[in-house]
């Protein structure tokens, strides 16, 4: 009497359950770096056009906006912050709380709306930071701003008005910091 098999070996089943974790694993990693890819893009696209704003508003004005704060709103709860969420300052030695001063002063040099920046967290350390800041300069009239992108990445060119580009990296998190020129 011939016995004839009508399903699967285990061995053949551990092998299918093996070849199909491979292939999720590989498919989670792709789709965490293009969503970072993609958060880092809004960060940089919403800097540049708060740099292109504060220079329209320098221009007119004579002179940057004479304050400092986060660009944009939404920051993550519970601190509303910018730069470091906690508070702590343990690898950049910043951090902001939310203020609406500068976001209304640059709202009417960019159509009443202003873009967001990206609340994606870039670990550093056991603090997480996001978003952007910006502060002005009153003794050599420059504003510097400031933006966290995750990753170790290059700080991407901004504008012909950008003076000095520089960047840190620390822990998973990249910070870029840009000096517009004085325009008095």
């Amino acid at each position: 009497m011939i016995r004839t098999s009508k399903g699967f070996t285990i061995v053949e089943l551990l092998i299918v359950i093996v070849v199909i974790g491979v292939l999720a694993a590989i498919t989670i990693v792709a789709f965490e770096n293009a969503r970072t890819r993609a958060s880092n893009s809004q960060t940089t696209s919403a800097m540049k056009e708060y740099i292109k704003a504060f220079y329209t508003y320098g221009v007119e004005n004579g002179s940057y906006p004479n304050t400092s704060g986060c660009l944009g709103s939404n920051y993550p709860a519970p601190n509303n912050r910018c730069l470091s969420q906690s508070g702590a300052s343990e690898c950049f030695g910043m951090g902001a709380s939310n203020s609406n001063t500068i976001n209304d002063a640059l709202k009417p040099y960019m159509g009443g709306k202003l873009p967001q920046m990206s609340m994606q967290q870039a670990p550093c350390g056991a603090t997480g930071y996001a978003g952007g800041y910006a502060s002005f300069n009153s003794t050599n009239g420059t504003m510097g701003t400031w933006m966290v992108l995750r990753g170790d990445q290059a700080c991407p060119t901004m504008s012909p008005n950008v003076t000095s580009v520089s960047k840190v990296y620390s822990g998973d998190a990249t910070l870029c910091r840009y000096i517009l020129a004085s325009v008095s």
